[in-house]
């Protein structure tokens, strides 16, 4: 066949046709007959999570995830290191662990026991599974002698959660063979007794547990030609890509070859090739599973301990353990003060006496010891040489230092606050007897040149310490008999089930209120800034005075009006009576008359009064406006050449914004101007001028349309009838947070408003600076694009559907119907009073712009423009992920 691969190693025949390399470690076939191993295959929690041989008995371990990422709302409370691990006492001085995390794992172990349970129903098993035990059963509930043994013992039952999801994956893909690909969902959220949530189940296929692409790299499994034990589990393996490696005996026939196996015998010609890519030292890949030499559970360390011939040296200081040649490799820190220029911040300070460099990784440490040992080898007296060699023969059995031993034992230990980072810390005496015993001879580098030792875990990250495990072992499982089926594992209840969501989603919330309310402006400054009231005012007998104007100012309450400015009569304490009876008359005019009327208004009250005062000569700025289609846009620029040269032009499309900017001593710095209206929430556009291929703007049904679920239908087409239940609530939360870590988080930011707000609580009041970088790289294709005078320019804008719909009311199957952003924003509830003045306001700030600026009826061209920046990818990465 075209597709399947072969492998040489040790004068073996291996092939494939879902792997291009053959895994890390090739373990010794069992002794045992696998087409009976009732009581042989490994039944701990550590020995499958690498590649195993293939075991009647349980036919789910191929599936189980390599370097699996314990992160989500689902697998967050398992991200745990063995130094990261709180232990607690009980009343008996034992240890165990601290019931905050006990208590979640116990939560998340019911959880997946019940997936298991309900996804395997009704499935054709093979006769003789054996699904693996709770992870319970492993000890993590237990009390400990110490606090290492119950540490210990809880990453062993941390490992059992990884071999109950993989059940749950197995029969995912038993179903996913057969049907549909969303059916497995359906039988967990649409149980008539316990439907779990849809929000929970869609975390669920997001993780290993329910992506079965290749995205997930499984541990995959080594069969014997001559028997395979998994003859209906295999083309299933086959269709999903799961590693499935077939080994041939030398000289094996092939009448020996089991019959399902047939297509996988290689051709005489493909043995030779693979023979004499091993002889001319050509592999034709990396190790499988292991990209960049990484182990299991360790990405960013390399596995020590074997050469290239397999053979393993005493005390682990050989070049090639250390994962360095002679002419290539990662290589020691330099020296060199450029090197150490920004460590201040990027790493911990080394230990006192550690011999750690700062920002020194463990494997340069080792390196440059290992350096360091070959020059003094070579300058040491016979005397030096008898001495350090009888010091190393004796360390060769790993005997726990006495409290008389001179030696110095030093054990690698990761700092959270520095992203695990391994700092080198030199142990007393009291912690030694135990800390000994959490590492084994793989995990142990003796330095005889230094009597010192280094206990280092990442030296071999699947290595089983040496520590007294007797208390914590299990019988062997007993030979297959009948036995009552084991009870259903107890019903965690459904409220678990979103508060994982909500406590996940709701880590998101970074910017407290205070925060991103901070440059939300109050009454005095609404009042002059954006109404045009005058702060010196002093008529109070305002001219053209009528009925309804005398009606509105008598039984206008200072309360009443302070909430139609926007603010809390609470927090306005230092206006005289007498001036809050003249604001009461300037909000009665803007509240009372007509659009025609606005003449009426006395000009030492408003600025936009028939006289107007407000000039337009600004110092730093001028305002033009645009009209395209529909809309008009205010253009604001710089008077003068500004030291900070954009290749956007600010826009606005609100008047009363445009003439507040007017009325402010701003400018000329643009960006400034555009971070202050962005503080406040206000709307802005940064149009940049760009020529693209007309094939670069995509329609908008390429995006991604979020739905919410739990749906009552109402009797008629009115939106009063739809009821949102908390669920709901969770999920667009979910799906919010969700949009914010895309690039047309921007496009939120840039809307103003309560969309403006939202992104904020998702992506925090920092990254407003970030919004002037430039436009994201989803602007041209989906965002706004406007044709003026022959140019065209973009920037990131939500559409009618996404200001809204797309992120918080689109009810799939629905008869209310898709609601648009306009009609949401119609939907809500404003003071007639706040509605009457804005329009008046409004009226007038048009009239005024109209009059005293030119109507360009095009864009200028820039004449400041930064070529570089001209172009189709966005000015700067999107901005930051939450967190």
């Amino acid at each position: 066949m075209n597709d399947l691969q072969v492998f040489v190693h040790d004068g073996q025949v291996y092939t494939s046709l879902t792997a291009h390399s053959l895994p890390n470690i090739i373990p010794y076939e069992p002794l045992w007959d696998p087409r009976d191993d009732s009581d042989s295959s490994p039944d701990d929690s550590d020995t499958p999570l690498t590649t195993r041989w293939a075991y009647a008995a349980r036919p789910w371990f191929p599936l189980i995830p390599l370097n699996p990422s314990f992160d989500g709302p689902i697998f967050g409370c398992l991200n745990h290191s063995r130094f990261s691990l709180l232990t607690e006492v009980d009343q008996q001085g034992k240890y165990l662990l601290h019931r905050d995390i006990r208590g979640k794992w116990h939560d998340l172990e019911q959880k997946l026991l019940w997936c298991q349970e309900c996804l395997g129903a009704g499935l054709l098993v093979p006769w003789g599974t054996k699904l693996p035990r709770p992870p319970t059963a492993y000890g993590y509930q237990r009390s400990h002698a110490d606090a290492n043994l119950a540490k210990k013992v809880a990453m062993r039952s941390r490992n059992a959660f990884l071999l109950i999801a993989t059940t749950c994956s197995w029969h995912i893909m038993s179903r996913r063979y057969r049907g549909s690909n969303h059916a497995w969902m359906s039988i967990l959220t649409n149980d008539l007794k316990y439907p779990i949530p849809a929000e929970w189940v869609l975390e669920l296929s997001r993780s290993f547990v329910g992506d079965l692409t290749t995205n997930v790299p499984r541990t995959g499994a080594l069969i014997s030609s001559v028997h395979c034990p998994w003859q209906v589990q295999l083309p299933i393996f086959e269709k999903f890509s799961i590693p499935i490696w077939v080994r041939f005996p030398q000289n094996a026939s092939a009448s020996a070859v089991d019959f399902s196996l047939h297509h996988y015998i290689p051709s005489q010609g493909a043995i030779t090739r693979a023979t004499e890519a091993v002889q001319l030292d050509q592999p034709d890949d990396v190790i499988w599973g292991q990209p960049d030499d990484v182990a299991w559970g360790q990405p960013d360390d390399v596995t020590w301990g074997q050469q290239d011939d397999n053979s393993q040296t005493t005390l682990g200081w050989n070049g090639s353990v250390l994962g360095w040649g002679q002419d290539g490799g990662d290589q020691p820190m330099s020296d060199a003060p450029e090197a150490h220029a920004d460590l201040d911040s990027l790493f911990p300070i080394p230990k006192p006496h550690s011999g750690q460099k700062r920002g020194e990784a463990w494997k340069a440490f080792f390196a440059r010891r290992r350096d360091e040992n070959k020059k003094k080898e070579e300058t040491e007296t016979p005397a030096q040489r008898q001495s350090r060699q009888s010091r190393e023969r004796a360390a060769m059995n790993h005997s726990i230092p006495g409290r008389s031993s001179t030696v110095i034992v030093f054990e690698w230990q990761p700092d959270d606050e520095f992203d695990g980072f391994r700092q080198r810390v030199r142990l007393t005496k009291a912690e030694l007897p135990m800390t000994w015993m959490s590492y084994n001879k793989s995990t142990r580098v003796y330095d005889s040149f230094r009597n010192e030792w280094d206990l280092c875990d990442a030296l071999d990250p699947t290595s089983i310490p040496d520590g007294d495990w007797e208390e914590d072992n299990f019988p062997s499982t007993p030979p297959s008999e009948p036995s009552n089926p084991t009870p259903a594992p107890p019903l965690p209840p459904l409220s678990s089930f979103l508060q994982d969501i909500d406590t996940y989603f709701g880590g998101y919330e970074v910017a407290p209120s205070a925060q991103y309310t901070s440059g939300v402006e109050r009454f005095v400054s609404v009042l002059h800034f954006h109404l045009g009231y005058q702060l010196a005012a002093s008529t109070t007998k305002p001219r053209g005075r009528s009925t309804t104007f005398d009606d509105w100012t008598r039984k206008t309450k200072w309360a009443h009006l302070c909430k139609l400015v926007g603010d809390d009569s609470e927090n306005i304490t230092s206006i005289p009576d007498a001036q809050k009876h003249v604001i009461t008359c300037f909000i009665g005019y803007l509240v009372t008359i007509s659009q025609s009327q606005l003449s009426e208004i006395p000009p030492d009250l408003w600025d936009l009064g028939p006289d107007p005062s407000l000039s337009v000569s600004n110092a730093h700025i001028r305002v033009s406006y645009v009209q395209h289609s529909n809309q008009r846009l205010y253009i604001i620029e710089p008077r003068l050449l500004s030291s900070s040269l954009v290749p956007w032009k600010l826009a606005v499309t609100e008047a009363i914004t445009a003439v507040m900017c007017l009325r402010r001593d701003w400018g000329p710095e643009i960006t400034k101007i555009a971070l202050h209206l962005l503080e406040k929430g206000i709307a802005i556009k940064t149009l940049l001028p760009m020529s693209v291929a007309s094939h670069a703007r995509r329609p908008l049904t390429e995006l991604r349309t979020y739905t919410l679920g739990h749906v009552l239908p109402p009797k008629d087409h009115r939106l009063p009838h739809f009821r949102p239940v908390y669920a709901d609530y969770i999920m667009y939360e979910q799906h919010r947070h969700e949009f914010m870590n895309q690039p047309r988080a921007r496009a939120a930011l840039l809307h103003g408003g309560l969309i403006w707000r939202l992104a904020l609580h998702s992506l925090g009041f920092e990254v407003l600076p970030s919004v002037l970088d430039g436009i994201s790289r989803e602007a041209v294709p989906f965002g706004l694009m406007l044709s003026i005078d022959g140019q065209t320019y973009f920037d990131d804008e939500l559409s009618e559907e996404e200001g809204v719909s797309r992120e918080r009311n689109k009810i799939t199957d629905d008869a209310n119907g898709l609601m648009t952003s306009t009609q949401w924003k119609g939907s809500l509830k404003f003071n007639p009073g706040t509605n009457k003045m804005m329009k008046n306001v409004d009226a007038a700030c048009c009239s005024f712009l109209a009059t005293v600026t030119s109507n360009i009826g095009h864009m200028a061209p820039l004449s400041f423009s930064l070529h570089p920046r001209l172009h189709l990818s966005p000015a700067r990465p999107p901005l930051p992920l939450i967190r």
